[in-house]
């Protein structure tokens, strides 16, 4: 059967009736099944009874207002069409038993009472309607709240959102607005609330049922949602428009809230803490919370959400505040509203933030963790930081009578902070600036009061800016920067100890310093050198009083302007630096460990025992004025710079009390005269006790008209005691000095290790190694241990078996050289026969200094190869020459080192009679001598020379061989001499310049020398030859072992001097070993080892023979 539509129109008059189930209230008369219209009636109270399935009721424009009431005899209604549809007047139902929705049928705008079960089926919605429930209202399959009003008051009233998933089966509800003191179960969906734009107030229970249940509420529209209950649904809550308000501590349940744009805000009724975690969406608006006159506090961390979300403080009511206990990780920013207040942490919480935050209201930082905050804008509002917390590196902006304040013992940590158009930053009680960096701009100010302490900070005070000190504050050990008209006033404190010490760092700048009447302005300590151009004034001028000032530290602190404190000016440590003028200063004093120079003004000044006055810029000829009198106390050093013509001096108006000692610098390569102007005096007592003058100066002082002279001599033996060398150096100085009156502080300078230095001991290095080079060249050609220069008859066992019975045309075999030993050797025959040979050799030697002479311990070595050939004339006769190329280098301990390329070449003659020989041998050698040295005395200087120099040398010897059974012994005696012809020369400058470079002049240097010793030989058969050893032991005795030579300083036209090298020693011994190995076929060989040794020499050689005789 087909659904029935009729419309109401109440029966007639006379039959009227509210009975919604009498046929004859109906056009057509029947009970509609499908649409029940309504229009204009007179009879609107229906009531309904009974048990109705209707497709949906529709009231038309222009209807009246009706009002339908389900129950009576357990009346149910159930809608399974279109619902309700109000077109036109309006639908009020009081349901008092049973009236369900089903299919797709919504309640529309429909007013609906419900007093008992009010149900929602398959994708029935409850539309727009306005329900108020005292029972259950429930939501099955996927139907929807729409946007109905629902309001859920008494005790058994409950709206059940948990039977249903939603339209779409995605478990997303919507619903208009929720309101009263009854249950509302979202089980696991997502409740969007607000869409009606009405403000609501749910003092009822939201809940999501538990057992896993994760229900959310999602705040929408522009009205105020206000939740006053102990909430339990878990699955977090979402303030996207309007306002969540919460009257409790768990009233958002416990999941986490997301700020999407909307305002989070207590109710104001009393303190909260809310324990959830919150995100805060990248929203146009951010999220916003709002403490409205309460105690808000967020106990949970608030992050960002979907991207870096942002954070206004409000407080709409006014004395309010919102506690942030957590740590907040949310980047997009906090702006604290000019109502507002925001504290960071509590009492037993360490809450944090990061980003950026402009505060226009009061931001308190009470127990926080600031480092990740990255500026902080006080634009009108107030930043406090409270008990031990930090600014940390905080960027703090204080503008338009905004501030910072420090309270308790909290730091401005490192921040960064800059006050301008009227900010503040304010320490309090035992607070301090620490390392941060403060810049006070126009109007901006910054003050120390109480025991607070500017610490390490850096104060930069500029233009038309203040930093004010009061009570007991002090300025620690801050650096002070003052520029313009900006201010540092210190005369507001009496300093940590109440006795007017108030320290500061360091000052510096174009600006002013007020010191305070009675004040002592401490400055130095952190060691800084700084310069104040500007003025350090007593006070403001708002009181009488001296303010004084006192230097400490190791840094320099230079007043450049015109200051006018009057009170006194002490130097304890670093130095103070007048460029200006403190005249008005009643008396400048300075301590042990100070020091006073400049070339300003001062008055009455003191130095005393340790103290050090430096008049000037430390530039010759510059002055400093001691507009009063000077007086030195016993230890005090007065410091003067001097150069080729002048002294710095101090020009004293009163009168000058001297005493303490000079101290004399000179200008690197200035020449030092013998007399300088030190002082300018109105008078003089007294007189300097010493002079401290660097290198050999002998200062003292002497008074003229209105001046104190220093006056010079040179004398570089009456500091220390000098060596030979060292006076000799030192002499030729002292006699420039006093013949021209003046000398380069370069000379002047030098200590006993620059005499050393200058005196260029290595000149004589080349000496020994051209001996020794010509002394091994000589053993060459005269060794008896040659083959075949041995060579006579003689008794057994003889030891050559390159006789002249050699010269047969057979040679001898093995056996016949071993059968020789045992017999006497036959007379020889003469044959004219040729020996070719070539060696190598090489020695070093090494010569201790004299420590009374000045001379160093001396290394030398030498290395060549040499060929020669020999002719026999006769049996006894022998002769030959040689030519050789090598090296040679020496080393003189540091002092210089040398080298040179060597050629020898050279002729001997041996003649045999009997046992007895005689051999004697003359050569020449030639040198290409490269030196070098150091000098180190003015800078470094490399200086080298380049020559060629000559060498000859000649050597006799004779001897007389014994043969006995088992060794041949030869006793022999030896005369040698060598000249040695050096050229004159001069040094140049390879590196640095040539103030020590030298003229070394001619000289030819003869060594002759004595030797008388014992040779040795014995000789064996071997196969193929016989091998001999050999061995000498001699003494020697040198005529001239002086290793001098004379130089000019050529800087210095006449500064001639001698200088003593190494020498060597008179008698030394000499020893030799040898092995020898002779073939048949007419080759042979030899290794020879000697040394030379004395108490001041060692040395070593060696050289190797290969010979072939035809």
């Amino acid at each position: 059967m087909s659904a029935q539509d009729a419309t109401w129109f109440g029966g007639t008059p006379s039959a009227a009736s509210s009975d919604y189930f009498v046929s004859s209230n109906w056009t057509p008369a029947t009970v509609p099944t499908g649409i029940a219209t309504f229009g204009a009636s007179a009879n609107t109270n229906i009531s309904f009874g009974s048990t109705s399935t209707v497709g949906g009721w529709t009231f038309s424009p222009g209807a009246s207002a009706y009002t339908i009431t389900v129950g009576g005899a357990l009346g149910e209604l159930d809608f399974t069409g279109a619902g309700i549809t109000v077109n036109g007047g309006s639908a009020t139902i009081i349901n008092n038993f049973i009236t369900q929705f089903h299919n797709s049928s919504s309640a529309g705008a429909a007013s609906i009472t419900n007093n008992f079960a009010l149900d929602f089926w398959d994708t029935s919605s409850a539309g727009s309607a306005n329900i108020t429930t005292t029972h259950a209202i429930e939501f099955f399959n996927n139907s929807s709240p729409g946007s109905a009003a629902i309001t859920a008051t008494g005790p058994l009233a409950s709206v059940r959102f948990d039977f249903t998933s939603g339209l779409n089966g995605d478990y997303k509800l919507t619903v208009g607005s929720i309101a009263g003191d009854g249950t509302f179960n979202i089980g696991h969906n997502q409740l969007t609330v607000g869409s009606n734009n009405l403000s609501t107030t749910v003092d009822g229970l939201i809940t999501d049922g538990g057992f896993g249940a994760n229900g959310s509420l999602v705040k929408v529209g522009t009205g105020t949602l206000t939740l006053t209950a102990a909430n339990s649904y878990a699955g977090g809550t979402t303030v996207s428009d309007g306002i969540l308000q919460v009257g409790h501590n768990s009233a958002v349940g416990t999941g986490t809230v997301t700020l999407d744009g909307g305002l989070f805000q207590a109710d104001g009724t009393t303190d909260l803490t809310i324990a959830n975690n919150f995100k805060i969406n990248n929203t146009l608006a951010g999220g916003a919370i709002d403490a409205n006159g309460v105690a808000l506090t967020i106990g949970g961390n608030i992050s960002d959400g979907v991207g870096a979300g942002k954070l206004t403080v409000l407080d709409s009511a006014g004395g309010g505040v919102l506690i942030l206990a957590g740590t907040n990780t949310y980047s997009g920013g906090t702006t604290i509203c000019f109502c507002g207040t925001l504290q960071l942490g509590d009492a037993t919480h360490t809450g944090s933030m990061v980003g950026d935050i402009t505060n226009e209201g009061l931001f308190n930082v009470v127990n926080a963790n600031t480092t990740g905050i990255t500026s902080l804008t006080n634009d009108g509002g107030l930043t406090t930081f409270n008990n031990t917390t930090s600014a940390a590196t905080i960027a703090i902006t204080n503008k338009n009578g905004g501030g910072t304040e420090f309270f308790d013992s909290s730091s401005a940590g490192s921040a960064t902070i800059v006050n301008r158009t009227g900010g503040v930053t304010i320490f309090s009680n035992t607070s301090t600036a620490a390392d941060a960096s403060i810049t006070n701009r126009s109007s901006g100010v910054t003050v120390f009061t109480d025991n607070s302490t500017a610490g390490n900070a850096t104060i930069t005070t500029l233009n038309g800016a203040e930093t004010l000190f009061f009570v007991a504050a002090t300025g620690g050990n801050a650096q002070f920067i003052t520029n313009g008209s900006g201010v540092v006033d210190f005369s507001g404190t009496t300093g940590p100890n109440g006795d007017g010490r108030i320290s500061a760092g360091s000052i510096a700048g174009s600006g002013s310093y007020l010191i305070g009447a009675g004040n002592t302005l401490v400055v130095g300590s952190n060691n800084l050198s700084t310069e104040v151009s500007g003025v350090i004034a007593d006070s403001c001028g708002c009181g009488p009083g001296a303010g004084s000032l006192e230097k400490v530290g190791s840094g320099t602190l230079t007043l450049s302007g015109a200051n006018v404190y009057t009170g006194t000016t002490t130097v304890n440590g670093g130095v103070l630096q007048v460029d200006g003028s403190i005249a008005s200063s009643i008396l400048t004093t300075a301590n042990a460990g100070g020091a006073l120079t400049g070339i300003g003004t001062v008055g009455n000044t003191m130095v005393a025992n340790g103290g050090i006055f430096l008049p000037g810029n430390g530039t010759p000829g510059t002055s400093m004025t001691v507009a009063g009198n000077l007086a030195f106390q016993s230890g005090a050093l007065y410091l003067v710079a001097l150069n080729s013509t002048s002294s710095s001096f101090a020009a004293v108006t009163g009168n000058a009390a001297l005493n303490g000692t000079v101290v004399a610098s000179l200008a690197p390569g200035s020449t030092v005269r013998s007399q300088y102007t030190i002082m300018q005096v109105g008078s003089a007592t007294g007189n300097f006790a010493g002079v401290a003058a660097p290198g050999g100066l002998v200062g003292t002082t002497t008074q003229g008209a209105g001046v104190v002279y220093l006056n010079f001599a040179l004398d570089y033996g009456a500091k220390n005691n000098l060596n030979i060398n060292q006076s000799n150096v030192a002499t030729t100085l002292q006699n420039f000095f006093k013949t021209n009156g003046g000398l380069s502080a370069i000379f002047i300078g030098l200590g006993p290790g620059g005499l050393t230095q200058a005196s260029g001991e290595s000149g004589t290095g080349s000496q020994q190694t051209t001996f020794n080079a010509m002394n091994q060249f000589l053993g060459l050609l005269t060794d008896v241990f040659n083959t075949g220069r041995s060579g006579t008859p003689g008794a057994t066992p003889y030891a050559d078996e390159t006789n002249a019975t050699a010269y047969a045309a057979t040679r001898k075999t093995a056996s016949d050289a071993l059968a020789s030993i045992y017999r006497k050797a036959p007379t020889p025959t003469f044959e004219q026969r040729w020996d070719v040979w070539a060696a190598g050799y090489g020695g070093s030697q090494t010569t201790d200094g004299n420590a009374a002479l000045g001379s160093n311990n001396t290394s030398s070595s030498v290395y060549g190869t040499a060929v020669g050939l020999d002719y026999r004339f006769s049996p006894s006769t022998i002769a030959g020459f040689a030519l050789a190329g090598g090296g040679t280098g020496f080393n003189v301990n540091g002092l210089g080192w040398g080298r040179s390329d060597l050629f020898q070449a050279g002729a001997f003659v041996r003649h045999n009679a009997g046992p007895a020989y005689v051999t004697a041998a003359l050569a020449y050698g030639w040198q290409d001598v490269t030196t070098n040295r150091i000098v180190t005395a003015a800078g470094t200087d490399q200086l080298r020379a380049q020559f060629n120099a000559n060498a000859v040398s000649g050597r006799i010897e004779g001897g007389y061989r014994q043969a006995t059974q088992w060794i041949g012994l030869t006793p022999y005696a030896a005369v040698q001499a060598t000249m040695f012809s050096l050229p004159s020369y001069s040094e140049f400058a390879v590196v640095g310049s040539n103030n020590f470079a030298l003229n070394y002049a001619a000289k030819d240097v003869t060594s002759t020398r004595i030797e008388l010793g014992l040779r040795a030989d014995r000789s064996f058969a071997a196969a193929g030859g016989v091998v001999t050893l050999r061995g000498r032991a001699a003494w020697a005795h040198d005529f001239n072992p002086d290793r001098t030579v004379g130089a000019v300083f050529q800087a210095l036209p006449g500064s001639a001097f001698v200088v003593n090298g190494a020498a060597q020693a008179r008698d030394s011994a000499l020893t030799t070993a040898s092995v020898q190995m002779n073939w048949m076929n007419g080759w042979s060989a030899a290794l020879t080892f000697e040394g030379e040794f004395s108490n001041v020499t060692r040395s070593y050689a060696g050289k190797g023979v290969v010979r072939y005789a035809w």
